[in-house]
């Protein structure tokens, strides 16, 4: 594995560093997003530490600072954070292909990085995978339930109020699909009928996706499988990984470990 820092762009501002296999292949590249408004390097090294590592596996993967951040100036044309990092992230998969010969990805994205990454999944054909971190979440009355539920510990009626938490989760439904966005943290999550279409579309056309929630999501995101409350239909066709000890920037080695081995472990099963 070697790496190299490749200029994005027409005008080359974009700052971005290669990681590329000892030897060409036919796999996927991986284009790996910022989190936020952090650096290229990710939380914790977090996208130093993946981009080696699929790099080692025969994977070709790019951790770029779109406009405005890390290295990279902002673009100054006046237009919108979303559609500028979409036309970064199309920019970087054609500098790969330039670069590697590679034309088809895996995109990768924290937080907002798994917005801008859904985005670019929702236009680019060339996007066959996404990994996504903290994706947008939604509250169900069942979540609410579970919360409930969870807050009985011990006593003589823990066990009583415990199954009568459980039966209530069973009969409650989820929200209405046309329920309003939410801004969490300043982030605006689009309504989860517009979400839950962009996940229909792209599975659809093949895109293989693999949904990473974390702890830290309270009764938008507190069981494994709540994305087929809100989208029953998906199931079986988007993979979830739940760490509901883990805080949104894993920031704990063992934490971080966990989740580079599982997304080792499904870009290897998915992308032979």
């Amino acid at each position: 594995m070697s790496e190299t820092v490749l200029p994005i762009g027409d005008d080359d501002r974009l700052v971005a560093v290669l990681s590329r296999p000892a030897l060409a292949g036919t796999r996927p590249g991986v284009v790996i997003l910022n989190a936020g408004v952090l650096h290229r390097v990710g939380p914790h090294r977090l996208h130093v530490t993946l981009a080696r590592r699929l790099a080692a596996r025969g994977l070709p993967a790019l951790r770029i600072d779109l406009a405005g951040i890390g290295d990279s100036p902002g673009r100054g044309d006046g237009g919108s954070f979303r559609a500028s990092a979409v036309a970064d992230t199309r920019a970087a998969m054609t500098a790969i292909t330039a670069a590697t010969g590679c034309d088809r990805f895996i995109l990768f994205g924290l937080c907002s990085g798994a917005d801008n990454g859904l985005a670019t999944a929702a236009v680019d054909p060339r996007v066959v995978g996404l990994v996504v971190l903290d994706p947008p979440t939604y509250a169900t009355r069942r979540a609410a339930a579970r919360k409930l539920a969870g807050r009985v510990r011990g006593g003589a009626l823990g066990p009583l109020v415990r199954a009568a938490g459980r039966r209530l989760v069973k009969r409650v439904a989820a929200p209405a699909p046309d329920a309003a966005p939410e801004l969490t943290q300043g982030r605006e999550f689009p309504p989860l009928a517009e979400h839950a279409a962009q996940l229909s579309g792209l599975v659809e056309r093949g895109v293989a996706i693999l949904a990473v929630y974390s702890g830290v999501n309270g009764v938008r995101y507190n069981h494994g499988e709540q994305l087929f409350e809100w989208v029953p239909a998906l199931r079986g066709k988007v993979e979830i990984a739940y760490f509901p000890d883990s805080n949104h920037s894993f920031t704990l080695r063992a934490a971080q470990a966990e989740l580079l081995d599982h997304v080792a472990s499904w870009v290897e099963r998915r992308f032979r």
